[in-house]
């Protein structure tokens, strides 16, 4: 695995992670994908619109 490889998912740069890097990380921890991933939800711009409390 690359060293951007792993920047990129420790900086949440990418959109998405290959299988197998996904389970090359979960290998060298030790742990399962329930314990390396964390799901957050992102705000469409309709919720950042909505959500803008300067807006006039």
């Amino acid at each position: 695995m690359s060293r951007a490889t792993l920047t990129a998912v420790y900086y949440s740069r990418g959109k998405g992670i290959q299988f197998d890097t996904m389970d090359a990380l979960c290998e060298m921890f030790g742990v399962g994908v329930g314990e390396l991933l964390v799901h957050t939800k992102e705000e469409t711009s309709e919720e950042i619109y909505r959500n803008d409390t300067h807006r006039c």
